[in-house]
């Protein structure tokens, strides 16, 4: 292979990557790799987006437009996309944010490329305790295969942590765009967390589900030995007000009772 169908197979792609390449066809000193990348970097096929991470100028084209979403998959060697953005290429959030949001085990300061923010979120602690790459599936995208959460577990991390998916409003309204999940894989998660206040949380989301997508009673029970032994808020910023659902032991923000972000169902306005 050469490096012009690296390039070609790789729209964007880590230093890292590229030196793997330059290896395998013979080519050994670093030096090497560097000089190649920095003269296809002046000779305007390349971008230098920011420390190890490249992009291919698109050819025939006098715009830069580079997938964000790739750049989101690269942004470090074990990236993978999650919350909000995982909402997204799952095709169910309702806003596109311009934000991306990545799961990592490395420390990475936020980035902006063309107006896009890419936001680094270290991954919870149970997976670093059981090393695992659990709900995580692959998608692929411009020829290219990115990481990201699967829909079951994407919908019990935004409910975990609602501030990555947009707050609770985005969270909901989102959730109303699925047509089907897998209730056991999203149960299985959730209990993987370890976390009863989440615990609880899916347990009434699951509980507000419409008629065609309801899910059997005695497969949300297998939630209730986990919930917390007293009650606890939905919302930790937001600590007051709300109603009491006694069988989750969950106090419940109105906004979210009384979806408050529907139109008023109005005639002859």
């Amino acid at each position: 292979m050469k490096i012009k169908e690296f390039f070609e197979t790789h729209p964007v792609f880590r230093y890292e990557e590229f030196a793997a390449f330059m290896a395998a066809i013979g080519t050994t000193r670093p030096e090497s790799w560097r000089q190649q990348l920095n003269y296809h970097q002046k000779a305007g096929h390349l971008i230098h987006i920011r420390k190890f991470l490249y992009a291919v100028k698109p050819i025939f084209s006098q715009a830069v437009n580079v997938d964000s979403y790739l750049i989101a998959s690269k942004a470090t060697a074990d990236a993978v996309l999650a919350y909000h953005t995982a909402l997204e290429l799952h095709g169910i959030a309702y806003t596109t944010f311009s934000e991306l949001t990545i799961l990592t085990t490395h420390q990475l300061k936020t980035f902006a490329y063309e107006g896009q923010r890419f936001r680094a979120v270290i991954k919870p602690k149970v997976f670093f305790d059981n090393n695992t790459s659990y709900g995580i599936e692959k998608v692929k995208r411009s020829g290219m295969f990115v990481k990201i959460t699967s829909l079951e577990r994407c919908i019990v991390d935004i409910l975990d942590r609602p501030d990555l998916g947009g707050g609770w409003e985005e969270v909901w309204r989102s959730l109303d765009n699925i047509t089907r999940f897998d209730a056991n894989k999203l149960i299985d998660y959730a209990l993987f967390l370890k976390n009863s206040t989440t615990v609880s949380k899916v347990g009434f989301f699951l509980e507000q589900l419409p008629a065609h997508l309801a899910i059997e009673e005695n497969i949300i029970e297998k939630l209730l030995p986990h919930i917390p032994k007293q009650a606890h808020y939905m919302d930790r910023k937001e600590r007051k007000g709300g109603k009491y659902f006694e069988k989750w032991r969950l106090i419940v923000p109105l906004a979210i009772v009384n979806r408050l972000w529907e139109e008023p169902n109005v005639e002859n306005i």
